[in-house]
């Protein structure tokens, strides 16, 4: 077992993520880092160094998403099974799609039709949120928005394409400009 200091911070946000009387910083923090992927008890400490780089970025997807919901709404969220990126809250129901490529000409994404219609059916506010973690870019758009865009286009398929051009931020099978729902580039919050 090895020792590391955290800030205040860091150990409130992992308490609002623990199930009280259950979870200990280090079971949350593995559930963050290791939603799926939970490595198995008995490694050597070599196995344990050597992280699969495509398990290493869903992870830190996973974190990245996390910190995003604790800054911009402060509600406590949990995973919302099947999905390892759609979280909900009281309120909200929110899913990211994370395409983790600096420099890129083209951030891709698909909603297959089960989050679309898990989307679709909640009462809550149902958002989807595509990032690029590695630019600190997050498209936060509501599912209403969305729907309405499709309709507009007359998308027929039962899931969702999603190719964004991210000099333009236009979302290309819709031919829409998602410049009004850019909530964060760069080191920068944009306001709504």
């Amino acid at each position: 077992m090895v020792s590391i200091e955290i800030d205040d911070e860091i150990f409130n946000y992992l308490k609002s993520l623990a199930e009280p009387f259950v979870d200990t910083p280090n079971t949350v923090l593995r559930r963050l880092l290791f939603t799926e992927c939970s490595p198995p008890h008995e490694t050597s400490t070599k196995e344990k160094t050597s992280v699969n780089p495509s398990k290493s970025q869903q992870s830190s997807s996973v974190v990245f998403a996390s910190s995003y919901l604790q800054d911009r709404y402060g509600e406590k969220f949990r995973t919302k099974a099947p999905f390892r990126t759609m979280f909900e809250s009281e309120k909200h129901l929110i899913y990211f799609q994370n395409f983790n490529k600096s420099g890129t000409i083209n951030l891709w994404y698909r909603l297959s039709e089960s989050s679309l219609n898990t989307l679709r059916e909640t009462t809550k506010i149902a958002i989807v949120c595509f990032t690029n973690p590695s630019e600190n870019i997050i498209i936060e758009i509501p599912m209403k928005d969305i729907d309405k865009q499709i309709i507009k286009c007359s998308w027929s398929k039962d899931f969702l394409e999603v190719n964004i051009d991210p000099t333009n931020l236009r979302w290309r099978e819709l031919d829409w400009s998602l410049q009004q729902y850019l909530t964060r580039s760069g080191s920068e919050e944009v306001s709504k």
